[in-house]
This record gives structure tokens, C-alpha cells and sequence, in this order.
């Protein structure tokens, strides 16, 4: 099976092309109106020391009685490859909070939380920060900036301010997994909990999937039973649409679902509104949701199982009305008439949405850069194959491997963004990470003083941050 597994990755290069070029449309931004705003990693001091792979959450916050406007957050993941099995050496982690301050020059991230500076140990500090939120506390009416980590210890932190000094773990439970979404909803802020370590570590305890409330004085569990269906191993992603929260669940066996709870009338019991993954059930986990012109939209991640056996498998977009009926944007019967993952088989997973200055954008994650990544390095293939491997010498790399990296890499290799302005009409604004393949994912986006901002992931040279637009001036 193992050695079937490393030849189907082979076959999955191989079969892999790409569909389209970018097009500037009839407006909203284009390819060349983005630029880098920071160095690889953020800054190549710290960079170089915890590796900051992922811009794993992303919020713009304006404390009250502030002398500004507010700044752009972003919450990091490190040593990425270590966790996805890729390095054999386990290294403790720092992840770190930082602060867009444009003020100071257009590539500076001011670090406001490093935990490396925290009294925690590798069981209790964060691996990192993957879900934040802007909340104004229902218990006593004071505004936070609240960030949701992952680790073997799950916890909440959150910094009235924002400032260096005073960020503190609000909540924390001894017990593995992580806070992967958050939104506000009728005064709360609810949080999605998924113990994703099990898709890596045969060792980590599985569940699930849950749902939790703050009043910003206490947490409780608002669901815990996976809606009744013990496949629905988490929450990905929630969003407060229409007077009710909507789940977006992982069930890699039935494909995924949404339910609508937490509604109108309190007593009322959840609600499913879409099943087997909408289009198809390679669709195992809806990972994002944004409400955009009346309709939620939400992004699903392809199946992993599937995309190892039988070649790439592209995930799809879908949205849902006010009335609760769905259709499909991408894949099977798209109203827009794109296949899935836009037409690029390798958009394995919709990472991101976001609105700016009326037009829709969507963010992929590539799967290309991962796959040539484990051709390149034969200790990680020997490894799926069963075979002990501890050297991993960059130098060391298989010539027939190298070459195949070569012959079939495909030029839009990297994350891919798009855009409309109607919903069913779809633009590509880039396909190939900036320019950098290694870019395969645009994590996250948020529309900001006139721009709109890109977090990309990048585990093999460190995150980068784009915009696109003209600074509002203040």
C-alpha cells in the first residue's frame, strides 16, 4: 500500500496540467496591482531562528480610546514541514502575533506576542495561533482582540490593546486540537474545535466534531456530539448568517456538511441544510464560509485519501440562500460554469474569502509545490514506503526524481486567487503564488484601509504578505 501510495504521487504530476491564464476583467484588482509588503517569513532574523511558515490568522482590530485607527494582525504557524511529517527532528515551536505598521515602513510586522518570551512548556504553549476575532465582551462590555491556538494544550488568548505586554491565555483545556474558526453571533463569540493532529499522528486522539461560546467572562460547550454523526470528526469552519450559526463540518467518509443552529428560537434543535459533501463527497471538509451579496459561500477541501489514490481531486465552492437552498459555483451543475477548483485540478482546498470594493475574491490552496516537495526528497518517499531514512541531505536528491520535477512541473504551480462580481461570472487574478510556486496557499485575506491584504503560506521559505490597492491616506 505504501509503495503504491509513493508511485501514485508520480502519476499524480503526470497527469496534472493547467487550464487558464490570468485575466484582468471588467474591474477590481489584477496581478500587477499587488505588491510584497514583507519579507520571507516576516523578518529574516526571527525567521531564521522559529520559521514562520503560515499567516494562520489574520484580523484588523481597533482597541477603544485608541490614538489610531487600529493595525492589521496576524497570528503564525511554525516549523510547518515538522508537523506535516516532512523533518524528522521535533523542534519546539514559538508562534508569534504581529502587527502591520506601515507607519514604519510598507515591509514592517511589529511583534506584539512571541512565545518564546511566555513560562510555558512545549505541552502548554501554543504551536500556533490559528483563528482570530475582534470581540466585544456580552459579560462586561470591553472590546478584545481574541486569538484561538493549537497545540496539545487547546487555548484562547486575547489583548484589549493589542499591545506588546499585554496579551494573556484567557482559557485553556489539556486537550489536544485547536480553535480552527470563529465568528460573532447574537453576542457571543463562538469557536470551532477539531483535533486535526489525528489527520497526522496515528498516536493523537481523535473525536468530534465541537462547538464553543464565550461571553468573554466564561467558555462552554455549545455542541460536542458531532450533530449526531460520529464522522463528522470537527468543525472547520462557523459563520453567523441570516439570525443563525452555521458548521461546516469533516466527514472524509460521507462528505461534508453544513448545519444552521444557535437560531431565532433558542429551543430549536440544528438544522442540516447541505449533505455528502454538496457536489460530490470528495468534498470532505467545508473549510471556509463568508456571506456576500445575500448568500454564504463556502469552500470545501478536497479528499485526501482520494487525491493520493487516484490522482488530484479539486475542491469546490458552493453557496446557500436565505431560504436554505444550495448551489454548486464550481464542479457539478455550476451556475457559473466552472469545473472544480476553477478548472486547476490541483486547487485541492478553497483557503480563503473576502469582499473589497464590490468584488468577491477566493483563495486556494495548491497541492503542486507539496507533491514535488516529497519527489525531491527521496528520505521522506522512503519513509511512506516503509523503509528507516534518517538522512536528509539537501544534496542528496534522486536524479530521476529531480528530473521528473522538471519535465512536469506546470508553470501554475502555487496559490491561485479569483475574483467576481456577480457570482457567476469568474476572473483569475493570479495562478501561481505571486510568481512564487512555493507559495501554495493564500491562507488568509482581509480588506483593509483600501487594499486588500494576502497572507500566503510558504513552509519551504517562509510566509509572505501581499497587497493589492492604494492605501487609504489618514
Amino acid at each position: 500500500m505504501r509503495s503504491f501510495c509513493a508511485v501514485a504521487i508520480v502519476v499524480v504530476l503526470v497527469v496534472s496540467g493547467c487550464n487558464r491564464s490570468p485575466e484582468d476583467g471588467p474591474g477590481g484588482l489584477t496581478e500587477q496591482d499587488f505588491v510584497k509588503i514583507s519579507e520571507n517569513g516576516l523578518d529574516e532574523q526571527d525567521h531564521a531562528q522559529d520559521q514562520n511558515d503560515y499567516p494562520w490568522s489574520m484580523e484588523y482590530f481597533a482597541p477603544d480610546n485608541a490614538s489610531n485607527t487600529g493595525y492589521l494582525y496576524v497570528g503564525t504557524w511554525n516549523r510547518v514541514q515538522q508537523w506535516k511529517g516532512f523533518q524528522p527532528d521535533r523542534r519546539s515551536a514559538y508562534p508569534e502575533i504581529r502587527r502591520y505598521r506601515p507607519d514604519i515602513s510598507p515591509s514592517t510586522w511589529e511583534t506584539v506576542l512571541d512565545t518564546r518570551e511566555e513560562d510555558l512548556d512545549d505541552h502548554t504553549r501554543p504551536h500556533g495561533f490559528r483563528s482570530m476575532k475582534a470581540y466585544r465582551n456580552a459579560s462586561d462590555g470591553r472590546l478584545y482582540l481574541y486569538a484561538g491556538g493549537r497545540g496539545d494544550t487547546t487555548s484562547l488568548w486575547r489583548s484589549e490593546t493589542g499591545e506588546p505586554g499585554t496579551w494573556e491565555q484567557f482559557w485553556a483545556v489539556d486537550q489536544v486540537g485547536s480553535i480552527r474558526g470563529m465568528t460573532v453571533h447574537n453576542g457571543l463569540l463562538y469557536m470551532s474545535f477539531y483535533n486535526d493532529y489525528s489527520m497526522v499522528d496515528k498516536d493523537a486522539e481523535g473525536g468530534v466534531g465541537m462547538i464553543l461560546a464565550t461571553d468573554g467572562a466564561r467558555v462552554w460547550t455549545v455542541l460536542q456530539d458531532g450533530f449526531g454523526n460520529k464522522r463528522n470528526v470537527g468543525i472547520f469552519t462557523i459563520e453567523s448568517f441570516n439570525g443563525w450559526l452555521y458548521a461546516g463540518t469533516h466527514n472524509p467518509l460521507q462528505g461534508a456538511q453544513v448545519w444552521k443552529l444557535e437560531g431565532p428560537d433558542p429551543d430549536a434543535p440544528p438544522v442540516k441544510i447541505v449533505d455528502g459533501g454538496g457536489p460530490r463527497w470528495l468534498n470532505e471538509s467545508f473549510l471556509t464560509m463568508q456571506e456576500w451579496n445575500g448568500h454564504l459561500y463556502v469552500g470545501a477541501q478536497a479528499s485526501f485519501l482520494m487525491r493520493m489514490l487516484v490522482g488530484l481531486k479539486a475542491a469546490d465552492v458552493i453557496r446557500i440562500d436565505r431560504d436554505d437552498n444550495w448551489e454548486a459555483v464550481t464542479g457539478r451543475r455550476s451556475i457559473a460554469g466552472e469545473r472544480s477548483g476553477f478548472g486547476e485540478p490541483s486547487n485541492a482546498y478553497i483557503w480563503s474569502m473576502c469582499e473589497h470594493d464590490g468584488w468577491f475574491y477566493v483563495g486556494t490552496y495548491d497541492i503542486m509545490p507539496g507533491l514535488t516537495y516529497m519527489l525531491t526528497h527521496p528520505g521522506f518517499v522512503l519513509g511512506i514506503m516503509g523503509i528507516d531514512c534518517t538522512r536528509d541531505d539537501p544534496e542528496d536528491k534522486l536524479l530521476l526524481l529531480t528530473s521528473t520535477e522538471m519535465v512536469f512541473w506546470r508553470k501554475n504551480a502555487g496559490a491561485d486567487l479569483y475574483k467576481t462580481q456577480d457570482g457567476y461570472t469568474w476572473y483569475a487574478v493570479n495562478l501561481d503564488g505571486m510568481g512564487r510556486h512555493n507559495n501554495y496557499g493564500v491562507r488568509n485575506m482581509k480588506s483593509v484601509d483600501g487594499q486588500l491584504i494576502l497572507g500566503l503560506s510558504n513552509p519551504y521559505d517562509g510566509l509572505e504578505m501581499w497587497a493589492g490597492g492604494t492605501r487609504t491616506a489618514r
